[in-house]
């Protein structure tokens, strides 16, 4: 698109129409600089004082030149402000957001201030702040002066390519659009579309401006606040990662702890009960072993018995932990064992009937990290439990893929769906899970996803890069595992 022109075209011809020569030649030492014109207004005056001395010494005439100094001074910032205010707007708009930056740390302050700012600086009707978000291809709401965009327009798609989106313009010059239809609704004339080298960040939307600003004048206003405006986000963005990154911490240990107690009352109430039984049976054995020999055969016998139930607890326990198989194995061979361990335990009524599992890519090759393995066993075991518990499901299917920059992860189950977003329940009344499994993913720069809706099941997505590529891309493994 070609760049048009905007807000004044015609100012040069209206200027040399009805202004005259001597007041285009004041305002031209006037809307220079302040500074520049107090000096060459004083220095006319002093030299004119000067040669009045010199030649005729009368003070009367020193002052009447001294009273004409300061006269012309006034007179042309007067013209400047009558005949070309828009122009002492900008400098002072130069000027003060200099000044903001250094006067206000909050960067949420900082933009509401440079906003208003610039909505006076540009005297119009309304103005509104909005950031470009590439991802989702949307612009989001920051700010408005004036009339505000009702609610359901504080977030418009961005269907127009983002190098069209650059430069001022009119809103009705843009190509048809949803974009163009949102910010006409939003009271929106003209858009100036912030580019700081090159990359779209956002847009300022202004209403109808009062003051007659040349194009050039406009873009010298507009790219200042496109600097303030790349810098505040900056520092909102890494404000806000540090509050994420403190907040993870913080649910990170609660869930270490969680998972601490939860081992402690696992101890405690079972294994220490058991023992203590098993010491008690001891005891009474030697205090009775030489009287009654085939009850006390009786009672070791139990103890032997009871003996292989903790151990084969204590082993559930210690996989749990970490299984053997994982370290020894591998990841499939991992979650086939934790499958048939989820067969022989006791099976609720609400429990998935049927498991099936499929993998691609992993034939007998170990995944080269073992900590990546580890985290993807976690992360497919987490979703398993959460279907089992909770999903009511029929049917759980796991899928694993290994291509030649990834694994990626899908767990899908038939069930009923989460009764809120996940981003809700995340860390949030114990469910501890969904937020170590986001952690796990976003630890190797990957990607966690979740789609659930009532009665419609939930699918959880995840994939994590990989240093090494599949040996056997195209090798395919499937195992179905019955609960009940």
């Amino acid at each position: 698109m070609t760049q048009p022109e905007l807000l004044s075209p015609q100012i040069e011809s209206e200027a040399a129409g009805w202004r005259s020569a001597p007041a285009r030649l004041a305002f031209a030492l006037a809307a220079s600089r302040r500074s520049r014109l107090g000096l060459t207004l004083w220095g006319l005056a002093l030299l004119l004082f000067v040669a009045n001395l010199a030649v005729l010494p009368n003070p009367l005439t020193a002052a009447g030149w001294l009273l004409f100094g300061l006269l012309a001074a006034g007179g042309g910032l007067l013209l400047a402000e009558v005949f070309h205010p828009e122009r002492l707007a900008a400098q002072q708009f130069l000027r003060t957001s200099g000044q903001l930056i250094h006067a206000t740390a909050d960067p949420w302050l900082l933009l509401v201030r440079a906003t208003r700012t610039l909505h006076t600086t540009l005297n119009c009707d309304n103005l509104s702040l909005w950031r470009y978000h590439a991802a989702e291809s949307v612009m989001l709401l920051l700010r408005a002066e004036g009339q505000p965009p009702a609610d359901e327009l504080a977030e418009l798609p961005v269907d127009l390519a983002a190098g069209q989106l650059q430069g001022i313009w009119p809103v009705g010059q843009l190509p048809e659009s949803a974009l163009r239809l949102g910010l006409q609704a939003a009271g929106v004339r003209t858009v100036v579309w912030l580019r700081p080298g090159g990359e779209l960040v956002g847009g300022v939307g202004l209403g109808r401006v009062r003051l007659k600003f040349p194009t050039e004048l406009l873009q010298q206003v507009t790219a200042q606040f496109t600097l303030l405006f790349k810098n505040t986000l900056l520092a909102i963005d890494l404000a806000d990662a540090r509050h994420k990154l403190q907040l993870a911490y913080r649910r990170t240990i609660d869930a270490q702890d969680d998972e601490r107690r939860n081992l402690a009352a696992e101890l405690h109430d079972d294994i220490l009960g058991r023992l203590t039984t098993m010491a008690l049976s001891l005891r009474r054995s030697q205090n009775n072993l030489a009287g009654n020999v085939a009850e006390v055969g009786q009672w070791l016998a139990g103890l032997e018995t009871e003996t292989q139930n903790l151990n084969r607890r204590l082993r559930e326990i210690t996989q749990g932990l970490h299984p053997s198989v994982l370290t020894d194995l591998g990841l499939i061979s991992a979650l086939r064992a934790y499958m048939d361990s989820l067969a022989t335990a006791p099976a609720s009524d609400t429990a998935a009937k049927t498991i099936t599992l499929t993998a691609q890519g992993f034939d007998s090759g170990r995944i080269p990290a073992p900590k990546l393995e580890r985290d993807l066993y976690y992360i497919v075991r987490q979703a398993l439990d959460n279907a089992i518990k909770h999903a009511q499901a029929g049917q759980i299917f796991v899928h694993l893929r290994w291509d030649t920059a990834a694994v990626s992860v899908t767990v899908r189950d038939t069930g009923r769906g989460m009764a809120a977003a996940p981003e809700q329940l995340m860390g949030h009344n114990g469910h501890l899970g969904l937020l170590s499994m986001q952690e796990r993913a976003l630890a190797w720069q990957g990607r966690l996803s979740f789609h659930t809706g009532a009665e419609q099941g939930t699918t959880v997505r995840a994939r994590l890069p990989i240093g090494q590529p599949s040996a056997a891309p195209s090798h395919l493994q499937a195992y179905t595992q019955y609960l009940s």
